[in-house]
């Protein structure tokens, strides 16, 4: 079921943000955030070959085609299970069910077998069990979170999944900037936001959206990723990503780390099928550091889908 269009256009901070975004189409936007997320998943490798998964799941009943932008993805056409969540190759963890955008951050951040990877706000896991997949369980994974009960589902996730190279830690994510500096050949810092991005699943983000809470979740995201980007090598990577629109959260959270870390640089990436939008220059009398150019940004009605941020940074050394 979609967003209540009509809640989503109460929410009177909201529709002031949106008018001052100078990029937006906000009918667009209403409109794409009302309709559901498409069906989208992983298969999983590190259990099975990925034709051999996709035959069982054929044999099923499921149907579907590739996703362009992720490896091991793919849309799902129908499933004659019902509800995919309930099926049978869910549970036992042949497959993962994430939303396309979603997907996005660890393809940019490319993890490969062997190294040792970050991921700074870990649960639920989704992005976890997919770098751990691409890392094909070698090398060392550390999967954190700062919430107990999250941390929860996030060991499940891992475990249903078959991951073996993870170690979970509870800690609050600016420790690592401190104790393991210049540790991480790639960091993943995909931070708590506004969520104004994935108000199709669930839309009192939308309602309840206000100002003063962008701006208090900007410094958080900022701490976390100065710490994330100390916890990198020299020469290594951090991918930084929201699945809000906002520029205070996007935007000016890069700029601020561009101008307190002068080694960072922005790699502009690009994914096949995926649409995109230049990142702004300038916000509410805020000028961008230019090189926030080469991130990577969308709206829900660019793809039919989440809107998410996403920035590649490499630590110069």
């Amino acid at each position: 079921m979609g967003v209540d269009v009509v809640n989503l256009r109460l929410s009177e901070e909201l529709s002031e943000l949106l008018a001052s975004i100078p990029d937006m189409e906000v009918d667009e936007f209403i409109e794409a955030s009302s309709r559901p997320l498409p069906e989208t998943f992983r298969v999983n490798t590190l259990k099975s070959s990925e034709d051999r998964c996709l035959g069982l799941l054929m044999e099923m009943g499921w149907r579907f085609e590739r996703l362009l932008w992720a490896r091991h993805a793919y849309r799902l056409i129908t499933c004659e299970e019902g509800d995919p969540g309930g099926t049978l190759a869910h549970s036992l963890g042949l497959v993962y069910l994430q939303g396309p955008l979603s997907m996005v951050p660890v393809e940019a951040l490319d993890p490969r077998p062997g190294e040792r990877v970050l991921d700074l706000c870990a649960a639920p896991g989704s992005k976890s069990t997919q770098i751990a997949q691409l890392m094909e369980n070698k090398g060392v994974l550390v999967a954190n979170d700062a919430s107990s009960e999250r941390i929860k589902p996030l060991i499940a996730n891992l475990q249903k999944w078959g991951v073996y190279n993870c170690v979970v830690t509870l800690k609050d994510g600016r420790f690592f900037g401190k104790r393991t500096r210049n540790f991480f050949d790639r960091v993943l810092c995909d931070v708590p936001c506004s969520s104004l991005g994935v108000v199709m699943k669930d839309w009192s983000s939308a309602k309840t959206y206000s100002h003063r809470r962008s701006e208090r979740l900007a410094r958080l995201q900022l701490s976390l990723l100065l710490a994330s980007f100390d916890a990198s090598s020299p020469g290594g990577f951090t991918v930084y990503s929201t699945c809000t629109i906002h520029p205070l959260e996007n935007e000016l959270v890069v700029s601020e780390l561009l101008s307190r870390r002068p080694e960072a640089e922005v790699i502009e990436f690009r994914l096949e099928g995926l649409r995109g939008r230049r990142p702004l220059e300038e916000w509410g009398r805020r000028a961008f550091d230019p090189r926030v150019s080469r991130c990577f940004k969308c709206y829900p009605q660019d793809n039919g889908a989440e809107g998410f941020f996403v920035a590649l940074l490499r630590k110069v050394g």
